[in-house]
């Protein structure tokens, strides 16, 4: 249950449904292997976010999503109807899921194999439901095959349960295959990553669509983790750092100084502010915050809007 006395986070409507996100979801990452300790203090996060109005959680990123959904599972033991937990899946991780259970060949019927992996993870997950299956289009060469995204797997039994979403490559083209009203779709979009704001602008007029923001952040510039990160000394056998690189890296940062600079907000909530003002963002997925910086990422709503001239500005940043 969310304190009254903070501002608790907005919950957003998927169109044509009865269901709604928390404007931010905390993406659950652990490590392969944590001691006790470290997964207890993950869990505590996980109910303090979800004290603040977090209801959507993530494992589609996750490096190994079994423990991510046996967190999220040891955080939330009772049911909690309005709990969404979004996986991810290709025809690549269900052919590994099925090489890990020592079943080599390949996927051929693709409905059964992802009805058998929805299981699994709902086992894992339980009492906590799968909400929501971010489907990642094969790739060829690196990119996107549209004619690999042109459909999607059947939907399994309870499938009416279950939100489907379409995860985009870098730069968006037509998906045939989703071409359905509302659709549901899941992309990088930052300050710094916006090539999806027109894609995503046409295609909600057409199709009521909305899209999961994922990093937000950009991969830690604008929460300032990629530099902390960076200014570590490096350790043995690291090598030197790469100035060159580090300072292409920050240039673009250090452009959008203008939206910090009455100290108002820092520069991790203009980042949620500028994603989250599009209308079709139904979520920004977000890595769980350190302690620390908890208030300060999950209270972002308390910051000042972006005002007229900072998106006039913005329009300036490239």
């Amino acid at each position: 249950m969310a304190n009254p006395s903070r501002p608790s986070i907005e919950r957003r409507p998927v169109p044509g449904t009865k269901r709604s996100f928390s404007a931010v979801t905390i993406s659950v990452d652990p490590p392969a292997v944590a001691p006790p300790s470290a997964d207890a203090r993950a869990v505590a996060l996980l109910r303090q976010a979800r004290d603040r109005g977090v209801t959507t959680f993530d494992v589609a990123d996750a490096r190994f999503p079994e423990r991510a959904e046996r967190l999220i599972a040891a955080a939330f033991p009772a049911p909690d109807p309005v709990l969404e937990v979004i996986v991810g899946r290709s025809v690549e991780s269900l052919a590994r899921e099925r090489l890990d259970r020592g079943r080599p060949t390949p996927v051929e019927d693709l409905g059964a194999a992802l009805r058998e992996s929805l299981e699994h993870s709902s086992r894992r997950l339980a009492p906590a439901l799968v909400s929501v299956v971010e489907w990642c289009p094969e790739t060829l060469g690196g990119s996107a095959d549209p004619q690999a995204s042109a459909s999607l797997p059947p939907t399994p039994s309870g499938g009416e349960k279950i939100l489907w979403a379409v995860r985009l490559p870098p730069t968006p083209f037509a998906l045939p295959g989703t071409a359905r009203s509302p659709a549901l779709f899941a992309g990088e979009l930052s300050l710094l990553d916006h090539e999806v704001v027109p894609w995503m602008a046409l295609e909600s007029g057409k199709l009521e669509a909305r899209l999961i923001a994922r990093d937000p952040f950009s991969d830690g510039r604008l929460d300032g983790s990629r530099f902390a990160a960076a200014a570590t000394l490096a350790g043995p056998g690291e090598g030197p750092l790469d100035l060159r690189r580090l300072k292409s890296e920050f240039d673009p940062v250090l452009a959008l100084g203008f939206l910090t600079k009455a100290r108002r907000r820092t520069l991790a909530q203009a980042a949620l502010r500028y994603v989250l003002d599009f209308p079709w963002v139904v979520t920004a997925v977000l890595p769980l915050p350190a302690p620390e910086r908890f208030e300060e990422i999950l209270g972002f709503a308390a910051s000042p809007p972006l005002s007229e001239e900072e998106r006039t500005q913005l329009g300036l940043v490239k």
